[in-house]
Parts: structure tokens; sequence; C-alpha cells
């Protein structure tokens, strides 16, 4: 294995904040993507081959990932279907970083396009139209503005801490048009109220509420990967892991999507919560094709598995969602 992402989640039971894993399987083997070269595949696997250099994830769906079999490992089994040849000129590190952002994004997209009536409809409909992303420096965001600015041609707002206002044209040069420092300044005066067609939310908010706004209010939507989801998508995250009071976890998801509606209440605004599923073989395959045709390029953390502090380091970034640059990827070799 060459090089392995990170995720929130993963560092939280890595932490023990999460006690969803037996004491036996410590220590946990983190990283929930990744890239390397394939080794040796089973009998029923024709797609790839020993040598092959290959980039994905390790579970399909689901709200945490299995916590026994990480990427930061010299050997990891994985499903064939949910893995990618890696294009030449993308490196190991920046395929790791991609792999998971990417078919989040694409199915954030899709499910908008879904939410306005629009479904099956690509570049056509999105076209000059307004999209806001919150965090535009963050591990998807950072994929969101350069797939909706570069693959569907949409006028891009977006925020960023006041650190990090003056390193967002370095990093994602002619990317972003109008960029807001939500710690300065009023991000629904500065973007304007109803402007939005397209609100992608790719930070934690509880509220979320805030960011209502700023969508149209006749043909707008809000996508979420980062608040509360509906009762029906949390099931299917949680698949068959069980978690304490989970009844009474799906009842607060009932009560918070109640409020999000009531709070959009007398507009047409539709909103939802993706929590991205690599399972979906087609998304897979097609968001994929945005790293191929390199409309999205990876902004990143890489450290070296050996250089511990820098390692510890970079999963505090990754487990307070404050201070880090993209996506942490942990390079082995």
């Amino acid at each position: 294995m060459h090089a392995s992402e990170i995720s929130t989640g993963i560092t939280q039971i890595a932490s023990g904040s999460f006690r969803l894993v037996a004491p036996s399987q410590f220590p946990i083997r983190i990283g929930i993507a990744g890239s390397g070269t394939v080794v040796a595949v089973g009998s029923s696997v024709t797609s790839l081959a020993p040598g092959d250099a290959v980039y994905g994830l390790f579970f399909k769906h689901g709200i945490f990932p299995p916590p026994v079999c990480g990427f930061v490992s010299d050997y990891v089994v994985v499903p064939a279907d949910v893995l990618l040849p890696k294009p030449e000129g993308v490196s190991f590190e920046e395929a790791a970083a991609l792999t998971g952002s990417v078919v989040t994004v694409y199915q954030c997209v899709k499910r908008w396009l879904e939410l306005t009536g629009q479904e099956g409809k690509g570049v056509e409909a999105l076209q000059g139209k307004t999209a806001f992303v919150t965090g535009a420096l963050s591990a998807v965001g950072s994929v969101a503005v350069q797939a909706l600015k570069n693959v569907y041609g949409m006028r891009v707002v977006a925020t960023v801490s006041t650190a990090k206002m003056g390193l967002v044209e370095g990093e994602l040069p002619g990317v972003v048009d109008q960029l807001v420092d939500y710690q300065k300044e009023d991000v629904v005066v500065a973007v304007g109220r109803g402007k939005v067609d397209l609100v992608f939310s790719s930070q934690w908010d509880p509220g979320m509420v805030g960011l209502f706004p700023l969508a149209n209010p006749e043909t707008g939507a809000v996508v979420s990967i980062a608040s509360v989801p509906s009762a029906e998508t949390l099931r299917k995250m949680l698949g068959d892991t069980r978690i304490p009071f989970q009844g009474l976890v799906l009842w607060l998801s009932k009560l918070a999507n109640m409020w999000y509606r009531w709070k959009l209440r007398g507009t047409n605004v539709k909103q939802d919560f993706i929590s991205g599923n690599p399972g979906n073989r087609e998304d897979l395959v097609a968001s994929g094709k945005w790293v191929s045709s390199r409309k999205v390029k990876a902004v990143m953390t890489v450290v070296n598995l050996d250089d511990i502090e820098a390692v510890r380091k970079g999963c505090g970034h990754v487990f307070t969602g404050k201070g880090g640059l993209g996506k942490l990827v942990i390079k082995l070799v």
C-alpha cells in the first residue's frame, strides 16, 4: 500500500471517543481509502491483476467503516468493485486523497438534480447557475468547488476561515468566483438572499438552517454531507451496526428533519443529506472520470507514517475539523 486518506469517523473510533468496537479489536487499523499496487486477486476477480496500480475504498456504505481493515497497512484485502485503475499522471497520494470525495460530490449533484425535478440531466442543467460551498479548502469542499466549476460550469461561491483566505487561489486557481470569510462576514449578506441554486454544505452544522436563506426560494435546493440525516437514510447508513439508544437517535433524527422542513416553510426549497455510497459502481466509475480527466485535483496534506508526531497532528486536525488543509494522506512508502 502506498498511501491512505483518513476520515473523521475512524480517528474518533481509534481515539476511543466512539465505543463501537471490542477491546480485542484494538489497535484500530486506520485509513478508509487508499492507493497501491495489487499483489494478488481472488479466483473470481477478472477486472484486476497483480501489478495493477489502483485506488479506492474498502467499504461500500455505512456510517461507521469496518474497524478491522484499514489502508494504513502493508497489505489490505479490498473488494474489487470498490477499486478503480489509477490513471497515469496521478500520484498514489493524490488518488488516495480523491477517492471518497469525488463519488460523494458526484452523488450530491445527482441528488440535487433529483430534488429539482431534473433527474438524468447533466451539465446543461447546471451550467451558468450559482453554487455555494462551505469550506473551499476542506477535503470534500475542495473537490466540490472544482467539480461544480470545471465539470458543470457553475458560478462558485465558497467560504473559508480568515487564516485560509490567502491560500485559496494558490491551491484552486481560477475556481472560486466569490470567496467569503465566514469568520468576519455575514455569509447571507455577502452572498445575497435567494441568489443560490445549489447550496452544498460540507462542514458539520447541526442546524444548517443558517444557509437556507441563500437558496432560491422557488428553484433552489440544499444538499449536505454534514448535518442530521433523515431516519430512513440513517437506517441505511447504520446497516447492521447497533449503537446505544438507537431508537432515541432515530427519533431525534426525525425531529431534526421536521425542524428543517419547518424552517423552509413558505418556500419550494428542497433539502437532503447525502452520506456517500462508493458501493454504487456506476457512480464510482463516473466520478473516477473526473480524476482521470484532471477536472479535479487533490488539496491534501501528506505525512509519512514513520513521522508519528506529524501523523498525530494531522489526525488531530481531522478529528476537530480545524486547522488542516484538504485531505490528510498518510504515505507508507
